[in-house]
Order: C-alpha cells, then structure tokens, then sequence
C-alpha cells in the first residue's frame, strides 16, 4: 500500500507516516528544508527523517503504565540514528519522489520493506562522495522535536522483550532468512500472511496462536 500511495501523489516529496506516529510540529516546513537543496551546501539531501520520540503524555499512556526503561530505548535509537543514517519505518521517512521512484520504491514484501529502503539509500552516499560533478548524497536526520510513537508496544509486551524481539528479528533479516518466514515468526503464526493484527495486538492466549501452536506439536507426535 506505500507504493500505492505514492504512485498516486503528484507533489514533489513524498512522505510516509505510519498510523501510530503523531508529527512534530511544522513538520511540512521541516521536511521541505532538509530535501530543498542549498546551493551554499556541500551535500545534496537524497532523504530525510525525524528524530525518534515515544509518546509517553498522559494522552500517549492513554490511562496505561509509564514503560519502565522507555527512555534508554529513545535514547540509543537516536544514538543510531544520528551516528549511522538508520531510521526506523516510524521516524517518517521522507525523500523527492524523483529518487524514490529511480530506485524502484518499496520492495514488494511484507516486513522490512522499510529497512531494504534506507539500506539503498545508504549506500546512495559512498559512490557519490567519490565524484566532483554533483554534491554527495546524504541523509538528513531532522534534530529538534522529534516524531512521536505510540508506546504501546512497550507498555503492552516491556522494553526487554520488545528491545530483544526487534534486534533479533533485523539479525535474522540481515543473515539471511526470509521476509515470508520472518513474517511468520513475527505475527507468531504458522502460514504466510493470514492474520490482519500486528504482534502488539495479540498475546500468546489468542486462540489463532495456541492453534497454530497445537497444530506443530500435533505433527510431531505423529511424526515420532
């Protein structure tokens, strides 16, 4: 649905906005400074993205409880970000619709899709430093307010598990296995692609889960 998105817009920037992310404000303003090249820089912005915030107001708790530990994760996202150009999907991605339709939009998966993206955008950055007729590429990293997310995956599973289930699913990604089978170990399901609530909607005492779950164990005792 991205590439949907942005093959029917028509302005010059495109920006994604996940549903759980409030913006900054002026963030229009913002983005459009960071993508609009200055003939005064010595680099051309080929995207950008905000700084990383979780929403932890009494409006983003929504009545919940304060994560604990919720501050070390912004605090080391940021660290990464900043330091090595590496957005989550949810720090609004944004780029001139010219270069994201030169390097083909999103792939067409089901999870990480953001992460192949900024990938190539990275790497964007090194061959152009190398040649004196354009500016090298960069990405912005937007300081100030920061894009706010809903905390309640944090509040809902705690920052150790949730920390750990995200560094060892981009580990997995990166080694090798599969968007399809990262799909499944994900959304905790035995097929591909059949469940419509994300990971922080579910529990482990969701019927579609001990089902899946009964079913494996089934399948092997029939097979010893």
């Amino acid at each position: 649905c991205l590439n949907s998105g942005a093959e029917k817009s028509n302005g010059e920037f495109l920006v994604f906005l996940h549903s759980d992310t409030v913006m900054p404000s002026l963030w229009d303003t913002k983005i459009i400074a960071a993508l609009r090249h200055d003939q005064n820089q010595n680099y051309r912005a080929n995207s950008c993205a905000f700084s990383f915030g979780i929403d932890t107001t009494p409006a983003g708790l929504n009545g919940n409880n304060y994560p604990t530990g919720i501050k070390a994760v912004t605090t080391t996202a940021n660290w990464r970000t900043h330091l090595y150009s590496l957005p989550y999907g949810d720090q609004v991605l944004s780029l001139p619709a010219s270069v994201f339709f030169y390097l083909g939009g999103f792939p067409d998966q089901c999870l990480m899709e953001d992460y192949e993206l900024v990938d190539l955008l990275r790497r964007r950055q090194v061959p152009q430093q190398q040649s004196e007729a354009r500016p090298p590429e960069k990405m912005v990293i937007i300081g100030g307010e920061p894009a706010w997310c809903s905390p309640r995956r944090w509040q809902k599973f705690g920052v150790l598990y949730v920390t750990y289930m995200n560094s060892t699913l981009v580990n997995l990604y990166a080694n090798g296995m599969s968007d399809d089978d990262l799909f499944m170990k994900y959304y905790l399901v035995a097929n591909k692609r059949k469940r419509d609530k994300s990971p922080w909607e579910i529990t482990p005492l969701d019927n579609g889960i001990v089902n899946a779950t009964k079913n494996e164990n089934d399948t092997e005792k029939k097979t010893k």
